[in-house]
């Protein structure tokens, strides 16, 4: 193979790979950014108790963080959605506590 040729296939590989990492971030923002409507949905009424994981998926998407460490007897799973930090505060956050696969509880502020 040439080095023009290696090169190139050099340049297109780095830029296959900005340009996930670029699509990674945007999707990453875009769930973000969603929590803000979960929220509302769940202030408005939207009931997640004893919904399973994929029940929760279909109706308000993916989270924006997932924590698997478990709280003995509180929950095995924990969902955020859009937990926004400003200035040392946090606000707009959404969480989800999952305990054996289904909705354990939801906490918003």
């Amino acid at each position: 193979m040439s080095l023009a040729k290696l090169s190139l296939l050099i340049v297109i590989q780095i830029t296959f790979f900005i340009t996930g990492l670029n699509l990674a971030q945007s999707a990453h923002a875009q769930s973000k950014s969603s929590g803000n409507v979960v929220m509302r949905d769940i202030q408005s009424g939207l009931d997640l108790r004893g919904k399973s994981k994929t029940d929760v998926l279909k109706l308000i998407g993916p989270p924006w963080q997932k924590d698997m460490t478990p709280v003995k007897a509180r929950y095995n799973e924990k969902w955020t959605y859009s937990c926004e930090k400003k200035n040392g505060l946090t606000y707009d956050c959404v969480f989800i506590y999952f305990l054996a696969g289904k909705v354990k509880g939801v906490e918003v502020y």
